[in-house]
C-alpha cells in the first residue's frame, strides 16, 4: 500500500523541483496518521520534506519490535486514557477536511482507503457545529501541537 502510494507521489531525492507539492492534509498517501516533516532554509535555497507517516510504516515492517501501533487515541490530556472509538467532528470554526474524513471512515468501516475514496467521493464531510456546541478547532489544534493544514 505504501509502495504504491509512493509511486504516485512522484518524488525522491533529486535536484529537480517536484511537480507535486506535499503538504499536511494533501491526501496523497493512505496512511491513517498523515505526517510530513519539513525543513527549509532561505540561505541555502533548499527545502527537505519527508513523508514521515510512510517512513514509519516501512520502518515498522523492518523493525516490528521497535514500533507500537495502538488501535486507540491516547488522550494525553486526560491521564493517557485510551479511546477506541473515533471522535465525532465537533469543530465550531471549520468543516471536517476531506482527507481527515476519509481516514475517519477508514477507521469506522475497516475499508481500505481506495474503497473509502470511491464510495464517498460524491458525499460531503461533516460540517462545523453551531457555536457553543463544540470546540474551536484553532485552539484545539494549538493544544495538539500540530502544524496548520492548508
Amino acid at each position: 500500500m505504501v509502495t504504491e502510494a509512493l509511486d504516485i507521489l512522484g518524488s525522491g531525492v533529486s535536484d529537480e523541483i517536484p511537480e507535486i507539492k506535499w503538504y499536511y492534509g494533501d491526501d496523497l498517501c493512505d496512511c491513517p496518521l498523515q505526517n510530513i516533516g519539513w525543513r527549509t532554509n532561505p540561505y541555502t535555497a533548499r527545502t527537505f520534506k519527508i513523508r514521515l507517516c510512510c517512513l514509519y510504516e516501512e520502518l515498522g515492517k523492518m523493525f516490528p519490535h521497535l514500533v507500537q501501533s495502538i488501535p486507540a487515541f491516547e488522550d494525553y490530556r486526560n491521564n493517557d486514557e485510551l479511546l477506541t472509538e473515533p471522535l465525532r467532528w465537533n469543530s465550531e470554526d471549520a468543516d471536517m477536511p476531506r482527507y481527515l474524513w476519509y481516514r475517519q471512515l477508514m477507521a469506522i468501516t475497516g475499508l481500505p482507503m481506495a474503497e473509502v475514496r470511491r464510495l464517498y467521493a460524491d458525499k460531503e464531510p461533516p460540517k462545523r457545529v453551531p457555536e457553543g456546541m463544540g470546540v474551536r478547532l484553532t485552539e484545539a489544534w494549538e493544544n495538539l501541537g500540530q502544524p496548520d493544514s492548508r
